[in-house]
């Protein structure tokens, strides 16, 4: 088995592409996680491949790049994941196969627009009316789907009209004890700023009723958006500037807490690895917390209100992708089951991750590897629906017909919190 190569051009992408299609078809244990490896595979069973992934032809390695959607769910099912000696890791391979196209050839149009939700968020946040208005007809959804490529039966993001930082500077702030159960800075994702507001607003109502001291800190999108299409130079202005607003509050003994998975993943774990990290990045990698895991460390040391007069009798509950493959147990639902709901958790992909599924050439894919997730969260036949993730929240009630809150959503509601 040849020796892992850093990626730095195109012949040592083809090189890591070769030697993982070889490693991945003597393991096949992905065979049916998703399409990339459907791919992988059909290319290496072809008759004049036979198995050997030298004689790969490069569309094959090129469909399998761009099939990928970065669910990183191959991650827990390879036993080969670094610091294994094999060093397979598909999701980073991808993004440095796109990292690489991007050094070449630039970023796409369309990439670049998707990519920049603070920049829509801007545009569209003053005249959101208008613009959730004009992204449901149909000529409107035609034109963007010929010039930009957006996918013109795809469910939407919507906007608010009030950005989550603003209701939270306007608002009366709640009192909270001289000695707070805990104090965290939040740092709110670019969904809820512009898309989910009312997913803020139920997080810091929680946090507060349970005696915790919460400010909020948002500079600017994670850059989770940049990484995905491999514009790694932008990622890595994000991450500088995001964990530059969030140190000095670390350094006085605040935990960062957010209530996305995506945004959780990229603090804690991706921005060590998009290269030049400063101990400033570990820093506030080791202070952060998904919003749940954060409320169950809580009810561990016995802090967490547990007065729910308005819970759910039962709840359907998706586990997100970027939830899971931290490794943090389902902290998500143990929440919600704490309220004494009947909690049925499904732990399949949505398949909207990211923007991949608001393209015109996968939507129809996108809607087909959800489908066992719209179908089990269907017969689970509960009172609610939840999901961590706002998009896949999108995608599922797109899929289901139901709407989707996010579990703090539920937690809010079920303590009889009213969203202010």
């Amino acid at each position: 088995m040849s020796a892992p190569k850093a990626v730095t051009d195109r012949a040592s992408l083809a090189h890591e592409l070769t030697r993982i299609a070889d490693i991945c078809h003597g393991c096949r244990r992905c065979f049916s996680l998703c399409p990339s490896f459907d791919i992988l595979f059909k290319g290496l069973d072809a008759d004049d491949v036979d198995g050997d992934a030298e004689k790969l032809p490069s569309r094959v390695t090129e469909a399998f790049v761009e099939h990928c959607y970065e669910c990183r769910l191959c991650i827990p099912h390879c036993p080969y994941v670094p610091p294994h000696r094999w060093a397979v890791d598909v999701p980073h391979l991808v993004l440095d196969a796109r990292r690489v196209r991007v050094e070449v050839e630039g970023v796409p149009f369309r990439e670049r627009m998707l990519s920049r939700p603070d920049r829509l968020g801007r545009m569209a946040s003053p005249v959101a009316p208008i613009a959730n208005f004009v992204s449901t007809l149909p000529l409107a959804r035609w034109a963007m789907e010929r010039t930009a490529g957006i996918a013109a039966k795809k469910a939407l993001p919507r906007f608010a009209g009030e950005r989550f930082t603003a209701w939270f500077s306007r608002r009366k702030r709640t009192s909270v004890p001289a000695e707070p159960a805990a104090r965290v800075v939040l740092f709110p994702t670019c969904s809820v700023e512009w898309n989910r507001p009312e997913i803020g607003r139920a997080a810091v109502q929680v946090l507060e009723k349970n005696g915790v001291e919460v400010v909020v800190e948002y500079p600017r999108c994670c850059g989770m958006p940049f990484l995905d299409v491999g514009d790694v130079a932008a990622a890595r202005d994000a991450r500088n500037e995001v964990v530059a607003a969030l140190l000095p509050w670390v350094e006085k003994g605040y935990t960062v807490i957010t209530p996305g998975p995506s945004c959780s993943l990229m603090l804690k774990k991706e921005y060590a690895v998009i290269g030049e990290a400063d101990e400033s990045v570990a820093k506030v990698a080791a202070a952060t917390r998904d919003l749940s895991e954060f409320l169950m460390e809580l009810k561990a040391k016995k802090q967490l209100a547990a007065d729910f007069p308005k819970a759910p009798e039962s709840i359907a509950y998706h586990l997100a992708c970027h939830l899971k493959v931290q490794n943090i147990g389902y902290r998500s639902r143990d929440l919600l089951a704490a309220t004494g709901a009947r909690v049925t958790m499904v732990e399949r992909c949505s398949g909207h991750d990211g923007t991949w599924a608001m393209k015109r050439e996968f939507f129809e894919e996108s809607m087909a590897v959800g489908k066992k997730l719209f179908d089990e969260l269907s017969a689970a036949d509960a009172a609610v629906v939840a999901s961590d993730c706002p998009l896949a929240g999108i995608q599922i009630g797109q899929g289901t017909g139901r709407p989707v809150k996010h579990p703090i959503e539920i937690v809010r509601d079920a303590y009889g919190l009213e969203d202010e």
